[in-house]
Protein backbone atom coordinates (compact mmCIF):
# COMPACT_ATOMS: atom_id res chain seq x y z
CA UNK A 1 0.00 0.00 0.00
CA UNK A 2 2.70 2.25 1.08
CA UNK A 3 4.38 1.55 -2.40
CA UNK A 4 0.91 2.28 -4.44
CA UNK A 5 0.87 5.40 -2.75
CA UNK A 6 3.90 6.99 -2.93
CA UNK A 7 3.49 6.44 -6.75
CA UNK A 8 0.10 7.69 -6.91
CA UNK A 9 1.87 11.05 -4.92
CA UNK A 10 4.80 11.33 -7.49
CA UNK A 11 1.92 11.28 -10.19
CA UNK A 12 0.31 13.92 -9.04
CA UNK A 13 2.91 16.31 -7.80
CA UNK A 14 4.10 15.87 -11.50
CA UNK A 15 1.13 17.31 -12.90
CA UNK A 16 2.12 21.11 -12.28
CA UNK A 17 5.25 20.66 -14.16
CA UNK A 18 3.23 19.46 -17.31
CA UNK A 19 0.74 21.99 -16.91
CA UNK A 20 3.21 24.48 -17.42
CA UNK A 21 3.38 26.18 -20.66
CA UNK A 22 5.64 24.16 -22.90
CA UNK A 23 6.84 27.65 -24.86
CA UNK A 24 8.60 28.71 -21.63
CA UNK A 25 10.80 25.57 -21.43
CA UNK A 26 13.85 26.36 -23.12
CA UNK A 27 16.71 28.54 -21.48
CA UNK A 28 17.02 32.16 -23.04
CA UNK A 29 19.77 32.29 -26.21
CA UNK A 30 21.83 34.58 -24.41
CA UNK A 31 22.62 31.95 -21.95
CA UNK A 32 22.88 34.66 -19.04
CA UNK A 33 20.96 34.10 -16.04
CA UNK A 34 18.64 36.67 -14.88
CA UNK A 35 20.18 36.57 -11.35
CA UNK A 36 23.31 34.18 -10.71
CA UNK A 37 23.36 33.77 -7.14
CA UNK A 38 20.32 33.50 -4.44
CA UNK A 39 19.98 32.75 -0.81
CA UNK A 40 18.54 29.62 0.82
CA UNK A 41 14.59 30.01 0.31
CA UNK A 42 12.70 29.76 3.57
CA UNK A 43 8.73 28.05 4.07
CA UNK A 44 6.28 27.95 5.58
CA UNK A 45 2.36 27.06 5.90
CA UNK A 46 0.20 29.91 6.22
CA UNK A 47 -3.74 29.74 5.56
CA UNK A 48 -4.89 29.33 2.25
CA UNK A 49 -6.22 28.20 -0.82
CA UNK A 50 -4.58 24.34 -0.59
CA UNK A 51 -5.31 21.31 0.73
CA UNK A 52 -6.85 21.80 4.74
CA UNK A 53 -7.25 25.53 3.62
CA UNK A 54 -2.72 26.15 3.62
CA UNK A 55 -0.29 27.30 1.51
CA UNK A 56 2.95 27.47 1.36
CA UNK A 57 4.84 30.82 1.79
CA UNK A 58 7.95 31.24 -0.05
CA UNK A 59 10.72 33.80 -0.24
CA UNK A 60 14.34 34.30 -1.31
CA UNK A 61 17.14 37.05 -2.22
CA UNK A 62 18.64 36.76 -5.68
CA UNK A 63 21.76 38.50 -6.00
CA UNK A 64 24.09 39.14 -9.36
CA UNK A 65 21.13 40.15 -11.34
CA UNK A 66 22.65 41.20 -14.96
CA UNK A 67 20.02 40.83 -18.01
CA UNK A 68 19.19 43.19 -20.63
CA UNK A 69 15.38 41.99 -19.52
CA UNK A 70 16.00 44.08 -15.55
CA UNK A 71 18.24 47.16 -16.90
CA UNK A 72 19.66 48.53 -13.57
CA UNK A 73 18.56 45.66 -11.62
CA UNK A 74 21.32 44.22 -9.56
CA UNK A 75 19.41 41.71 -6.89
CA UNK A 76 15.67 40.64 -5.79
CA UNK A 77 13.23 39.50 -3.52
CA UNK A 78 11.24 36.99 -4.65
CA UNK A 79 7.90 35.62 -2.97
CA UNK A 80 5.60 33.13 -3.70
CA UNK A 81 2.48 31.77 -2.45
CA UNK A 82 1.15 28.04 -3.29
CA UNK A 83 -1.39 26.52 -2.36
CA UNK A 84 -0.27 23.68 -0.44
CA UNK A 85 -1.07 19.89 -2.07
CA UNK A 86 -3.52 21.28 -4.47
CA UNK A 87 -1.24 20.02 -7.86
CA UNK A 88 -2.02 22.23 -11.04
CA UNK A 89 -3.12 25.15 -8.92
CA UNK A 90 -2.31 28.30 -10.00
CA UNK A 91 0.70 29.61 -7.80
CA UNK A 92 1.21 34.07 -7.45
CA UNK A 93 4.69 35.30 -6.78
CA UNK A 94 6.44 38.82 -6.86
CA UNK A 95 9.43 40.01 -7.30
CA UNK A 96 10.77 43.17 -5.81
CA UNK A 97 13.73 44.09 -7.51
CA UNK A 98 16.52 46.54 -6.23
CA UNK A 99 15.10 49.49 -8.30
CA UNK A 100 12.24 49.69 -5.99
CA UNK A 101 9.87 48.22 -9.40
CA UNK A 102 7.73 45.01 -8.87
CA UNK A 103 7.55 42.25 -11.60
CA UNK A 104 4.31 40.35 -10.65
CA UNK A 105 3.99 36.21 -12.15
CA UNK A 106 1.95 33.44 -12.15
CA UNK A 107 3.00 30.05 -11.83
CA UNK A 108 2.00 26.14 -10.99
CA UNK A 109 4.69 26.09 -8.27
CA UNK A 110 7.21 24.39 -10.42
CA UNK A 111 9.29 27.18 -10.75
CA UNK A 112 8.46 28.40 -13.80
CA UNK A 113 6.80 31.31 -13.08
CA UNK A 114 4.88 34.00 -16.01
CA UNK A 115 5.91 37.49 -15.30
CA UNK A 116 2.42 39.32 -16.32
CA UNK A 117 4.01 42.80 -15.21
CA UNK A 118 6.54 44.88 -14.43
CA UNK A 119 9.93 44.49 -15.47
CA UNK A 120 10.53 41.51 -18.09
CA UNK A 121 6.71 41.18 -18.73
CA UNK A 122 5.72 38.35 -20.83
CA UNK A 123 8.99 36.41 -20.13
CA UNK A 124 9.46 33.50 -17.90
CA UNK A 125 11.65 33.15 -15.03
CA UNK A 126 13.03 29.61 -13.69
CA UNK A 127 14.00 29.30 -9.59
CA UNK A 128 16.74 27.28 -9.94
CA UNK A 129 17.50 25.45 -6.72
CA UNK A 130 19.92 23.14 -5.29
CA UNK A 131 17.74 20.74 -4.56
CA UNK A 132 17.91 17.76 -6.98
CA UNK A 133 14.56 16.54 -6.66
CA UNK A 134 13.47 19.89 -7.15
CA UNK A 135 9.93 19.35 -5.09
CA UNK A 136 10.58 22.33 -2.82
CA UNK A 137 7.00 23.47 -4.36
CA UNK A 138 5.50 20.35 -2.33
CA UNK A 139 6.76 21.11 0.89
CA UNK A 140 7.67 24.07 2.80
CA UNK A 141 11.30 23.04 4.10
CA UNK A 142 14.18 25.37 3.45
CA UNK A 143 16.26 24.62 0.27
CA UNK A 144 19.01 26.80 -1.52
CA UNK A 145 18.37 29.08 -4.56
CA UNK A 146 21.29 28.79 -7.11
CA UNK A 147 20.30 31.03 -9.63
CA UNK A 148 16.94 32.50 -11.62
CA UNK A 149 17.49 32.16 -15.52
CA UNK A 150 14.95 33.52 -17.66
CA UNK A 151 13.42 31.21 -20.27
CA UNK A 152 11.52 31.63 -23.59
Amino acid sequence: MLVRRSVLVAMLCAIPALSAPQGLATPSSDGNPACRQGSVMTGRLIPGSGSARQSIRREAMLHQCASPLLPGIDSGRFTATIPWSAPGAVSVAEFAWSDGSLSRATGYGNGLWLITDGPATGHGIQIDVADTWNGWYLSYADVAVTSATFVS
